[in-house]
């Protein structure tokens, strides 16, 4: 029978909660900042002449920490057969708990950890359930006197807080299907020399599963990078792609180069992009493609001397709608600012009236007088979404996964191609589904969500913070809090604001704005609310 033992890795790696009170003190590795002065690293130390087997599994874990040069101090715990195959950017374990480590008397060793989240080869976040575990199996060779791993799973592992200093999180960037607006995704990557690369990697292989129906890209499929390396000269990105990318025509190149340039642009020591294929330079003009709606937003409510603009440059041109408004009670509204119009909903339905003159003609396109959200997109297709039934234009759209279930809040992104819906259950669940559309830009269903997991109990009202990022109302008896839950990636919490009953956002990350019941508006900056408007009862967002 095998002798195993059984030892508890205690290292970078522990995700202690205490702080020891005795035993001798240990150096720790160093944290590290790169000569691009933009982000940090840990550095560990190599494996040390006469190292066991536990030792040398126990640095090779920690030296996951360290992923400058494509993890070479990792690497260095590995048998030359190995070192050069090794794929430490397959997986990425977040780990929740202390790893358990088993060594057996035949040359194995196994790691049992709990993960909270992982990442893929592509950089795609994933939040795990509570609870679940992984194990991994290692063996154990001896080469010239000295212990080498000769068999190690393509896994790196890290605890949070490492995670939050060596991996950041970036957008690459798709096409919606009218190819006029860029679209993002979210994914995650350490920072360093490699980062470009691998942007441009998991931008060739395409949108993940949920987005792929609703978005498209001008990189023909099929198309790699001749030379798998992203190089940067004078702040200029060379990108060199495969034969393949000659097949798109010249509009579709300035696409590509658009793309790229969105992805790649988001790197600090990149400010253009230089497309070759098979090394023959192209010359693509720029494209002026933007990311999310090309015009500034502004937040809109409707007071006591009727609609008012709230933010923006030009607030006195707004018409207040002083006979529209103060004749009917409106609980919601939506406007559309390329074709000045103006939808609310009314005790008598939804009317739909010009945002120049509110009031001057109206046309009632739905009976219904209470909605849980109404909104343009960037087609001026206009969203009706009440407690079971998502529609478009008053005719409802395919969204089969949400029989049954109750719709709590709804927001479209930005740009338009994504929603976030808030549904009911046992628990209240946040999902986001692409927006799949016919050939003339007419919505026709939507595609199968991804659940956004984030330590929320209660979740009651969302808006987009930006085109990642739904901020998330969660409602206590007694108090509130709310998060910024970014889409395929983390939450962070900001401080929380009581009795909230509408939450709008200008979509770029720069103000957070909540309606009370009082009529108070408050709006969140940096990191505190301040009032800004009172007698207040519905806001929106007008692009």
């Amino acid at each position: 029978m095998r002798a195993l033992v059984a030892l508890v890795l205690v290292m970078v790696l522990n995700g202690c909660a205490t702080l020891p009170t005795a035993g001798p003190v240990r150096i720790g590795p160093d944290l590290a900042q790169p000569s691009d002065d933009n982000s940090f690293y840990y550095s560990p130390s190599s494996p040390v002449d006469g190292a066991s087997p536990t030792e040398i599994l126990s640095g090779f874990l920690s030296a996951g920490t360290a992923p400058q040069n494509d993890y070479a101090i990792a690497r260095e715990y590995l048998d030359e057969s190995i070192r050069a195959t090794w794929n430490p950017n397959q997986e990425l374990l977040i780990q929740r708990a202390t790893p358990r480590i088993t060594v057996t008397d035949n040359g194995t060793a196994f790691v049992e950890v709990e993960v909270s989240a992982r990442i893929d080869a592509d950089g795609r976040y994933e939040t795990l359930p509570a609870g679940t575990t992984r194990v991994l199996e290692y063996a154990f060779t001896e080469s010239a006197g000295q212990v080498r791993l000769s068999s190690a799973p393509d896994v790196t592992m890290v605890i949070r807080p490492v995670f939050d200093v060596v991996f950041k999180s970036y957008s690459i960037f798709f096409l919606d299907k009218s190819k006029t607006i860029l679209v993002p995704e979210l994914r995650w990557f350490p920072s360093n020399p490699a980062t470009g690369t691998k942007l441009v990697n998991a931008l060739l292989a395409g949108p993940s599963s949920w987005l792929a129906d609703s978005v498209v890209s001008a990189i023909p499929i099929g198309t790699v990078l001749s030379i798998d390396a992203v190089t940067v000269q004078r702040e200029v990105a060379l990108v060199d792609l495969s034969a393949r990318a000659l097949v798109a025509d010249l509009t579709d190149r300035s696409l590509i180069k658009a793309q790229l340039v969105a992805t790649l642009s988001q790197l600090p020591t990149i400010t253009q992009v230089s497309i070759s294929i098979e090394r023959s330079a192209q010359d693509i003009p720029d494209s002026q493609l933007l990311v999310g709606r090309s015009q500034a937003a502004t937040l809109l409510g409707v007071g006591e001397e009727g609609l008012q603009a709230l933010t923006g440059a030009n607030q006195d041109e707004t018409n207040s709608g002083i006979s529209f408004f103060g004749s009917r009670e409106v609980s919601s509204f939506a406007v559309s600012r390329s074709t000045g119009k103006l939808a609310a909903v009314t005790g008598d339905g939804v009317a739909v009236t010009g945002l120049s003159n509110p009031g001057g003609a109206i046309n009632f396109v739905d009976p219904r007088a209470s909605l849980v959200a109404i909104d343009y997109d960037p087609l001026q297709n206009l969203w009706l979404v009440s407690r079971s039934q998502i529609s478009v234009n008053s005719s409802p759209i395919q969204t089969p996964w949400l029989a049954g279930a109750e719709i709590l809040d709804f927001a479209l992104s930005p740009e338009g191609s994504r929603v976030a819906v808030l549904v009911g259950g046992r628990t209240n669940q946040l999902l986001v589904a692409g927006i799949v559309r016919d050939e003339n830009g007419s919505p026709i269903r939507l595609a199968s969500p991804i659940a956004v997991t984030a330590d929320i109990e209660n979740p009651t009202k969302i808006a987009w913070f930006d085109s990642v990022t739904v901020a998330v109302l969660n409602s206590e008896p007694e108090t509130a809090s709310i998060s910024l839950v970014s889409i395929g990636g983390t939450t962070r919490p900001i401080q929380g604001v009581n009795e909230v009953i509408s939450l709008a956002a200008l979509g770029d990350g720069s103000s957070l704005f909540a309606l009370k019941e009082s009529g108070e508006l408050v709006v969140f900056r940096g990191s505190f609310w301040s009032s800004i408007e009172s007698g207040i009862s519905a806001i929106a967002i007008a692009r």
